[in-house]
């Protein structure tokens, strides 16, 4: 499965789903758990959309409080998702920090019980990295590590919420690539050409909703929109292959703090 350069969010439109199916430049896409059962009724499976794709638990918290981690078992088994990002659980900077290494635990333990369940139903697992201090995000690595995990995800949408805070999420990126050396990142709510080229190297995939802005999908007749999205999507795989700074430039001296 291709982590690669931009990978689109879907809902479960027709006009999105016609680019989709209408180009060749899109290997794998992303789907809210919450929207695959609208997809099954309308009969877009992963073979009918021609692409893999990656099932995600990161949607807005009042509906995540009804996915717990056996019902995303069976949903991703059921429509045959390619991989998932799973078990997403709120974490915020300003809880008590005793709260947020309670709610960590809770994710790393929901993780060591589902990981196993995805592989034997040939779902890769991607899971999200949580916690904001370098003691939390340890107590993810460490489940990632005994399960031989190579790709994370980071969820950076919120870093757009509320202003501009694309530095803050440029050292988050940094500290995951040197705490974790994974093979693969994956940011979430984050396609912007002009921004990805300043992430760590191992951020390999761009996944969000910029894409339906950039090419008028709804809009624009299907062949425009696709059109439109090849060409953006060349600008974003040229962004994430060739332009980042090395994390050496940054962080020359590892065990920093």
């Amino acid at each position: 499965m291709e982590v690669t350069g931009p990978i689109p969010r879907l809902e479960p439109k027709l006009s999105q789903v016609a680019v989709v199916q209408q180009t060749s430049s899109i290997k794998t896409a992303m789907i809210d758990e919450q929207y695959v059962y609208r997809f099954q009724q309308n009969e877009w499976t992963p073979d009918e959309l021609g692409v893999d794709i990656i099932l995600t638990s990161t949607f807005d918290d009042e509906n995540l409080e009804l996915w717990f981690a056996d019902r995303e078992v069976t949903v991703g088994t059921e429509y045959g998702a390619s991989a998932i990002i799973p078990c997403d659980t709120p974490i915020y900077n300003d809880d008590p920090q005793s709260l947020r290494v309670e709610t960590v635990h809770n994710y790393a333990s929901n993780l060591a019980n589902v990981i196993p369940q995805y592989r034997d139903q040939n779902i890769e697992p991607i899971p999200l990295v949580k916690g904001e201090s370098p003691y939390e995000r340890d107590i993810c690595y460490e489940v990632f590590d005994s399960h031989d995990i190579d790709k994370v995800a980071y969820y950076g949408a919120q870093y757009f919420l509320y202003g501009y805070r694309f530095p803050a999420l440029l050292e988050r990126l940094q500290r995951i690539a040197i705490e974790y050396e994974p093979n693969d990142i994956i940011v979430i709510g984050l396609q912007s050409e002009n921004l990805l080229p300043r992430l760590p190297p191992v951020v390999s995939g761009a996944a969000g909703q910029r894409w339906r802005r950039v090419t008028d999908v709804g809009s624009e007749p299907t062949a425009v929109a696709v059109q439109q999205y090849e060409q953006w999507a060349t600008r974003v795989r040229s962004a994430l292959s060739i332009g980042q700074t090395p994390l050496e430039a940054y962080f020359p001296v590892r065990g920093w703090t």
